[in-house]
């Protein structure tokens, strides 16, 4: 199976979708170690991709970094695929693991069919081979010396291909249908004369002799224009022999029965494809007088303060009035908020930008931190008593009255450039009492919370730091020395501290005071994730503390019908997932979606959960950590049971009600009453809110099947993704689709439920058939087993279905007929209308592909009335679909197109694009054999398009294959 494309934009292949890369640097390297796959590329080849002449001081562990993350991508944990060989790293892949690598065996096949003399079998492989393409090639990889010239090399065999492919269509005769796409061509390539020569001997061969003599002109107008040369001999060779065979009235094609291959030569021997080798300041205000008495109270700058360049400059920006827009109110304060989870280096961000523009501010910096995220922040008026003084206020002359404090601050604060550092604010009640008048002062807040309801502030939203600025900081506390010897290690330790800047800089610290340590021996100590927090300790530095902080400061809830913030925390430590909605919430915490909605707002506004989309929330790495820690401490074992229990069965009876609504006359076991009923499913007012809501849960379900089984919920975890089946297969996702089987029918088995082992072993077995992997079938024929022996008829028509497709594919042809007759005769019995018209299009098509079309046409007639009358269009469009097939292998060519027009037609009802595709494929040939050239181009052109868009590249390239062989154009 291809893990990587690289003619078009760069991707790999996660399970059985294509992903893109998101990071540019990531891209540049998995680019380079692509170009050379399969060869050990030198951790400095690939800095110089990444930074060229300029890389950073630490670029070997950013490229460590950079590593992982593409491990993580391809989903290579154990480095088997990367793997790190001295001096760099080795991708390991084969031909078929990525599509440049393929397209280039494809084209020595076309090549070698091309000089065998079947000139119709190598035009087919390499139409195949072209389709591989989806654009420039490595189209989003920033651009190198190495880059360019590989896509350059890989654009010289694209051509060279597509001359190839278009002399072996010329040598099968099909002279006219290659003139239009040889002047599309020319338009791009002007001075390619292989294609001047491929267009003369097109419109030669189409007996369009005089419009060849045309082309000769035109060809030696190009080149001459641009290259100050005539055309090369053999241009010029073809040229004399259409002019001899115009003064001799010939009519007939030069060197008949022989084509001329690219280049010159003949057949068998065909011309090289050529390509290129691939080759390797801040503004400062104006100073003023400084008062003697002047407050300088800002905390020491930290020396090894790294990163937050981008977040500096807008503080100091924000702080010095740099920003300040034409249509700002010069009289009104400036206020920067920087907002964050605890350990994300707030202070220390906000000191260092404090420092930078202090001497914007003579009269002073005043600071204090006002403990907010504590039991007893400090208030307001107790500050404002200590600010007054320290700006020399006599403390007899100090109000009593807080509001009083306020106006005499404003006062003395008036006539004065200051700068107001409030550290650690609790909610902005607590510092709207401490904010000046005027604009000669400016005032710097860092909270734990956004503080929405502050007026004219600037908020700067701190989040994780990258990976470039983690690795600087971990570097400035180990020394480069440490950090560059073990570049691995020191990747693998920072992922474990995800970004967080406190835990960075704790295990850095604990291993400067440890010289006997490797980083490789704290990295294993940060695996577990069990004592993960544990080990970010050092003196009175702690992950854990810092987010005890928070989660203390958590209000109650005022909602009756609510739940409290730091409950709500606890049971959001239960989940295993990697998000959740608000709907998942509200089952987990056993209240209404509204209520729920409201208290994840808080753990957002308060840092301890992320909002990473509408209706979308996430833990950071550790804050996880530190709530499945918290659910595990506050949470009794009865309290963590039920929750679990209601979210799991909120995500069963959900998945139950989308596939009903995309497949509604599935197969199903109903589902029983529970006492976890309370937290009702989703309802889907149809197939598009379901599919919807199924991609938006994809990962969640994969979690949510896995969770139910390793808390020996084995009724759930077996009858989740049982009823998904319709979706996985509407997506396409068959890696889930058998992960999730195959934890649920363990569950089933665990469960004893019989009836549920024989559902699961049918997807399962239909899944694995799907990606062509040989245990499907056993899993099939141990469905159809068990249906009959605990009396399913239902469930047994449905595997005796499935078990003879199987048998089809595998050649078995008459075991495959007997089956589905005994699917037709069990569901006849049980009275399943669309269970019957499922076998009776499947044995219509099994006897087409028998070659027994005409006995086929009555099973087809049966299966679309019975999908006529239970009004699945889908169905119907299928029976018409094969009917017109049928129609089509017995020369009925008038009966076919009417009967694919309805097919097409009802597919297109439906929203079916995989069938919209087949059934205009079929049409195009019906239409072209009836004589309507320009209609079936058209649908020939829209099967193309739709089979190209699924991704099913090897169907389009046999419609093009046959549109080819039909002379349409």
């Amino acid at each position: 199976m291809m893990r990587f494309r690289l003619l078009g934009p760069l991707e790999i292949r996660a399970g059985e979708e294509w992903r893109g890369i998101g990071a540019p640097k990531w891209r540049s390297v998995l680019a380079a170690l692509l170009i050379d796959a399969g060869q050990i590329v030198s951790a400095d080849a690939l800095i110089n991709e990444v930074w060229g002449d300029a890389p950073p001081a630490r670029a070997a562990n950013l490229i460590s970094i950079y590593v992982l993350r593409l491990r993580r991508l391809m989903d290579d944990a154990d480095s088997r695929l990367l793997v790190t060989r001295a001096p760099g790293y080795q991708l390991q892949v084969t031909t078929p693991d990525t599509d440049a690598l393929l397209f280039e065996a494809m084209i020595r096949d076309g090549r070698r069919a091309f000089e065998a003399g079947d000139p119709q079998g190598a035009a087919r492989q390499l139409t195949e081979a072209l389709a591989l393409w989806h654009g420039r090639p490595l189209a989003d990889v920033p651009p190198t010396p190495r880059v360019e010239a590989e896509a350059e090399r890989l654009g010289e065999l694209r051509l060279g291909a597509v001359e190839l492919r278009i002399t072996a269509e010329l040598a099968s005769g099909g002279h006219a249908q290659a003139v239009a796409e040889l002047r599309r061509l020319l338009a791009d390539h002007p001075l390619r004369e292989g294609l001047w020569l491929l267009l003369m001997r097109a419109l030669d061969g189409a007996g369009r002799h005089a419009e060849a003599l045309e082309v000769y002109g035109r060809a030696r107008d190009a080149i001459a224009g641009q290259l100050g040369v005539d055309p090369g001999a053999e241009l010029r060779q073809f040229h004399a022999e259409l002019l001899a065979k115009d003064s001799a009235g010939l009519t007939g094609t030069i060197s008949a029965g022989r084509v001329l291959a690219p280049g010159g030569a003949t057949p068998p021997g065909t011309p090289p494809l050529v390509g290129g080798l691939p080759a390797p300041p801040h503004p400062r205000g104006a100073r003023g007088p400084r008062r003697a008495a002047s407050p300088a109270q800002l905390p020491a700058d930290i020396a090894d303060f790294t990163g937050r360049d981008e977040q500096v400059t807008r503080l100091c920006d924000l702080l010095s009035g740099a920003t300040a827009g034409a249509g700002s109110d010069p009289g009104a304060v400036r206020i920067a908020v920087v907002a964050g989870a605890g350990g994300l280096g707030k202070t220390s961000l906000t000191v260092h930008a404090a420092h930078r523009v202090r001497r914007n501010f003579p009269d002073g910096q005043l600071y204090v931190d006002l403990l907010g995220a504590t039991a007893n922040p400090i208030p307001a008026g107790d500050v404002l008593a200590r600010f007054l003084r320290d700006l020399g206020v006599d403390g007899r002359d100090i109000p009593v009255h807080e509001d009083e404090r306020a106006a005499r601050y404003r006062t003395t604060l008036a006539r004065r450039r200051v700068l107001v550092v409030l550290d650690n604010a609790r909610d902005a009640a607590q510092v709207r009492p401490l904010l000046p008048g005027t604009a000669s002062c400016a005032v710097l807040v860092t909270t734990r919370s956004r503080m929405p309801d502050l007026a004219s502030t600037k908020l700067v939203d701190l989040n994780v730091l990258d990976d470039d600025e983690a690795l600087k900081l971990f570097t400035r506390v180990i020394g480069e020395k440490r950090a560059v010897a073990e570049p691995e290690a020191t990747a693998e330790l920072l992922d474990a501290c995800a970004g967080l800047p406190l835990a960075i800089r704790i295990c850095a610290a604990r291993l400067a005071t440890r010289s006997g340590w490797t980083i490789q021996a704290m990295a294993d100590r940060l695996r577990d994730e069990h004592r993960r927090l544990d080990e970010m300790r050092a003196g009175d530095l702690a992950v854990r503390a810092s987010f005890q902080v928070s989660f203390a400061s958590l209000p109650a809830s005022t909602d009756k019908q609510g739940i409290d913030p730091t409950h709500a925390f606890c049971l959001l430590g239960l989940w295993q997932g990697p998000s959740m909605s608000a709907a998942a919430a509200a089952a987990l915490f056993g209240i209404p979606e509204y209520s729920a909605e409201d208290v994840l707002e808080v753990l957002v506004d308060t840092h301890l959960l992320e909002s990473v989309a509408l209706d979308r929330y996430r833990f950071h790495d550790l804050l996880r950590v530190y709530a499945s820690e918290r659910a595990a401490a506050d949470l009794s074992a009865a309290e963590r049971d039920a929750a679990v229990a209601r979210l799991l069965g909120w995500y069963m009876r959900t998945a139950d009600a989308a596939g009903t609504a995309v497949a509604p006359r599935r197969y199903n076991i109903p589902l029983s009453a529970s006492a976890d009923d309370d937290a009702p499913p989703l309802r889907f007012s149809g197939s598009e809110r379901a599919l919807a809501w199924y991609d938006s849960e994809r990962a969640n379900l994969v979690a949510a099947t896995r969770q139910a089984a390793g808390w020996g919920l084995h009724e759930i975890a077996w009858r989740l993704p049982a009823p998904l089946f319709s979706i996985f297969n509407s997506r396409s996702n068959w890696a889930d689709c058998i992960a999730t089987n195959r934890i649920a029918l363990d569950s089933a088995r665990q469960a004893g439920n019989r009836q549920g082992e024989a559902w699961i072993l049918n997807n399962l077995g239909d899944a694995l058939g799907v990606t062509r992997q040989p245990e499907g079938i056993e899993c099939l024929e141990r469905s159809l087993a068990i249906r009959r022996e605990i009396g399913d008829r239902m469930g047994e028509a449905q595997a005796a279905n499935n078990v003879a497709d199987a048998y089809q594919r595998l050649g078995r042809t008459d075991e495959a007929l007997d089956l589905l007759w005994l699917a037709l005769d069990l569901n006849r019995k049980v009275g399943d209308r669309f269970g019957e018209g499922i076998a009776l299009g499947n044995l219509g098509s099994t006897l087409l592909d028998l070659a027994r079309a005409g006995e086929a046409i009555d099973y087809l007639r049966q299966a679309r009335c019975a999908f006529a009358e239970i009004d699945y269009v889908d169905g119907a469009g299928y029976a018409l679909h094969i009917l017109g097939r049928c129609y089509l292998s017995l020369g009925r060519d008038t009966d076919a197109l009417g009967c694919l027009q309805e097919a097409l037609d009802s597919h297109q009802a439906s929203g079916n694009r995989q069938q919209q595709a087949a059934t205009l494929r079929s049409l195009g040939t019906a239409q072209s054999r009836l004589g309507l050239a320009a209609e079936a181009h058209q649908s020939w052109s829209r099967a193309v398009a739709i089979f190209t868009e699924l991704g099913d590249r090897a169907q389009a390239a046999e419609v093009r294959a046959e549109q080819a062989a039909s002379g349409s154009c």
